[in-house]
């Protein structure tokens, strides 16, 4: 039956109220919180689940945590089935059990009312170090999960509104800044509460059938919207391909291949063609490689569809035991999250970029940089750090450049770069650069974004670092004609010692004062024939210093002198190229 008007303006009202709930649970987790990780970052996602464990509501926040916060739900909901009670909370993390990855711990918090649960609140977050052989838990060489941090299964945390001091004291026995991470758990409960409250206030306002009405009625209508887009995309079968460099241990590339089925008004994502897991810690688990897999997919269908599970339904996920993106436990998957959680994403826009609702972009930069930790000689306070200041760029895409310094395409911009005097406040380094990277941006009609070149020093005494991430040996892609953006660089520089490369993926290594480490971040590909571009844009990045003289000449067929564009010898070179 169609819906009145008053009852549409009704649940777009309740809608939007449950929208602004998960924001201010984001809020109140942001300002809370002790660690930057948290506080300046904002590594986490909010969302709400109904009494199913289906995704309601979530933040704009980081896509590849928001997505799978369903997963963490219905992983409760399966082991206490009927034993949850008012003023319960549950803890988890564990990638096999609902979990992304081991850093990644999820809070869950039930509403009941009358007997029956009606809401999940959720805040999923990174946290510094979970444990594991290696400070800050991205063990490069880690051959199984148990090398990689504390596995925490669906427990509760707290019990009738009571904590459950035995699991809080073995968590924070197991990790290197217990106090840290148990404020940051404190703050995860916290705006889970606030969510709870929230949520309290709306059933006061609108009756219970009301809400539950319009919160099936969210499910339908997204479930409706994504149907109706997909049925926009003729039937058939599309194919995408993207590879990892490698896995730590072997040097060749690692493929991810994906089938999308298209029939009338349903998607399959096959994933059938990709290689056997591996044994370093690149594989993804199965909520990393379907959270992945949606996002993609949603994508290509259109930003006008809400991001809960009702648009889950019309897109099916299949991916092969053993695989890569669903291998065997405990194989290790501390990566996951951003590579090769981007690389779905990417194979997927590949295989769509012909016939998505939406443009699609060209490949995004990957993540590629060091953790380091040691104790601070300014305090002697144990301290890990992650290198957020050497994000990488976004790809062109048709009407627009990649936008420069959006992070991995997995988090979409949603990991903020934290201010560079907070940082040397926080760690015993020295920022001596920070900027954009002349020609690293992948030339187009639209190019991508530009790398960022980071260099900073260290005075900690030793200062020990490890190499995680992606991109050293293959670039992101460009699309439409539209060329390749650069490969990651990372280099140390030792007094008295020639300069070191590093590779994407190196154990736990201890550097003397002084020692300087800097990374040049990917650059995005391009998007459309570079010789499209209008000469003056060319002009434009050549001032900005995104661009060299001989890149605009070379990649894009614009002759510029001191006084500008040379216009005829520009239209003689991209008349030769033609």
């Amino acid at each position: 039956m169609k819906a009145t008007m008053e009852e549409v303006i009704e649940h777009s009202v309740i809608a939007n109220r449950l929208d602004t709930i998960a924001k201010e649970m984001s809020y109140a987790l942001e300002k809370s919180s002790r660690s930057p990780i948290f506080a300046e970052a904002c590594d986490f996602a909010c969302g709400i689940c109904n009494g199913k464990g289906e995704l309601v509501s979530q933040i704009n926040g980081i896509p590849i945590l928001a997505a799978a916060g369903t997963f963490s739900v219905q992983e409760v909901i399966r082991k206490y089935s009927k034993q949850v009670q008012e003023g319960d909370v549950f803890i988890l993390n564990d990638p096999y059990q609902g979990g992304n990855h081991l850093p990644d711990i999820g809070i869950i918090t039930p509403l009941i009312v009358d007997g029956e649960i009606l809401f999940y609140c959720v805040s999923r977050a990174h946290h510094g170090d979970i444990g594991g052989s290696v400070a800050g838990s991205y063990n490069a060489k880690a051959t199984e999960i148990f090398q990689e941090g504390l596995r925490i299964p669906p427990i509760k945390l707290v019990s009738r509104g009571q904590i459950v001091n035995e699991v809080m004291d073995l968590i924070i026995h197991n990790v290197r800044n217990p106090e840290m991470l148990q404020n940051d758990l404190w703050s995860q409960i916290g705006a889970n509460n606030i969510g709870i409250a929230r949520l309290r206030e709306l059933l006061h306002q609108y009756s219970l059938s009301h809400v539950k009405e319009t919160v099936e009625y969210l499910l339908d209508h997204a479930e409706n919207l994504t149907r109706l887009a997909i049925k926009t995309i003729p039937d058939g079968e599309y194919s995408g391909e993207e590879w990892v460099d490698d896995d730590g241990f072997q040097t060749h590339p690692i493929k991810i291949n994906v089938k999308v089925k298209v029939s009338h008004e349903e998607m399959t994502l096959d994933f059938s063609g990709t290689d056997s897991q591996v044994k370093g810690f690149v594989n993804s688990g199965v909520v990393t490689s379907t959270s992945a897999a949606w996002i993609g997919a949603l994508w290509a269908l259109g930003s006008h569809i809400p991001r809960n599970s009702g648009a889950f339904r019309a897109i099916k996920v299949y991916l092969p035991k053993g695989s890569l993106l669903n291998p065997e436990d405990p194989a290790p998957v501390t990566l996951s999250t951003l590579t090769p959680a981007s690389e779905i994403i990417s194979a997927i826009f590949q295989a769509l970029d012909s016939v998505a609702c939406e443009p699609l972009s060209a490949g995004f930069g990957r993540y590629c940089g060091p953790s380091f930790y040691g104790l601070d000689p300014r305090n002697q306070d144990f301290y890990v750090g992650f290198a957020f200041c050497a994000l990488g760029s976004g790809g062109g895409t048709a009407s627009r450049d990649g936008y420069p310094y959006m992070a991995p395409l997995s988090n979409y911009g949603g990991v903020r770069a934290p201010n560079i005097e907070t940082n040397e406040i926080q760690y015993p380094h020295l920022t001596l650069c920070h900027e954009m990277e002349t020609d690293s941006a992948g030339s187009g009609m639209w190019r991508g974004g530009p790398g960022i070149r980071y260099s900073l020093k260290f005075y900690g005494d030793p200062t020990n670092i490890v190499m995680f991430g992606d991109g050293m040996k293959i670039p992101p892609f460009g699309s439409s004609s539209g060329k390749p953006g650069s490969l990651n660089h990372s280099e140390l520089t030792i007094e008295g010692e020639q300069t070191q490369l590093l590779s994407s993926k190196e154990s736990a290594r201890s550097l003397p004062q002084g020692t300087v480490l800097t990374v040049i971040s990917s650059g995005g590909g391009g998007w459309g024939d570079p010789h499209q571009r209008e000469p003056e844009r060319v002009w434009r990045d050549v001032r900005d210093g995104y661009i060299s003289l001989a890149k605009a000449r070379q990649d894009y067929g614009v002759a510029l002198t001191k006084e500008g564009i040379d216009q005829e010898e520009t239209k003689k070179l991209r008349s030769n190229v033609q």
